[in-house]
């Protein structure tokens, strides 16, 4: 579904990213994991094209992503939401979903019921402005925003980031349930063994280098992952 073959990646000059590979085959969850500053989220945004790109291949179902324009990418089924600053907070929540539609040409009722149904504190708030929501109703809504679109691939920086404890767990179980309604996910996750644990693959990176990759469960069990960058 998703290939990306070493991708060199940045801002200006300053190259973050460092020949990259990774892949995200149909229906899978992937966590991409490791230390603050090891070019995680860079590397999320070069997949949408929010970063310059500086080389390699990124390519998406019939699709070379370096190539075509972010509104291209959302029409083939490709949805991020990124750690900050993903609602508009002086809109709705209605508004906020309806805004996620705007590339759609399809009846929106079904979908949002679909998001209703896997966000039910947000059927109460539909009229609320989302900024006077609470930081885990928040992600909610750039959720649901992200799944108007029924995207294929959904790109995921970091959902739980800044979330009280109550919802942290709530968040990646409603990963989950996306998952299983047929969206495969590619994730950027600071709770790296609750993120592991849930994912058929993951990437662990360092200074913008991939350093390991295997199934969740190989990289938890690996010892020198564990000591390294899951804290023993």
């Amino acid at each position: 579904m998703l290939s990306i073959k070493e991708i060199y990646a940045g801002y200006g000059e300053i190259e973050i990213i460092h020949g990259i590979s990774l892949e995200v085959n149909e229906g899978e969850i992937v966590s991409i994991v490791g230390p603050n500053g090891s070019g995680k989220s860079t590397l999320l945004k070069s997949i949408f094209s929010l970063v310059d790109i500086m080389g390699g291949e990124i390519n998406y179902l019939d699709s070379d992503l370096t190539k075509i324009t972010t509104d291209q990418m959302i029409k083939k089924g490709l949805a991020f939401v990124p750690q900050t600053d993903n609602v508009f907070p002086t809109m709705t929540v209605e508004e906020n979903l309806e805004l996620g539609a705007y590339v759609s040409k399809k009846k929106l009722k079904d979908r949002f019921d679909l998001i209703y149904n896997l966000f039910p504190p947000l059927v109460e708030k539909r009229k609320k402005k989302a900024g006077t929501l609470s930081g885990g109703q928040r992600q909610m809504v750039a959720f649901g925003r992200a799944l108007v679109i029924e995207p294929r691939l959904l790109l995921l920086d970091e959902p739980t980031a800044g979330l009280a404890p109550m919802y942290i767990d709530l968040i990646l179980e409603k990963v989950e349930e996306i998952n299983k309604t047929g969206v495969s996910i590619l994730m950027v996750e600071q709770n790296a063994k609750k993120a592991l644990a849930m994912s058929d693959r993951g990437y662990v990176l360092a200074a913008g280098e991939k350093k390991y990759e295997d199934s969740g469960r190989g990289l938890l069990e690996n010892e020198e992952v564990a000591q390294l960058f899951l804290g023993g």
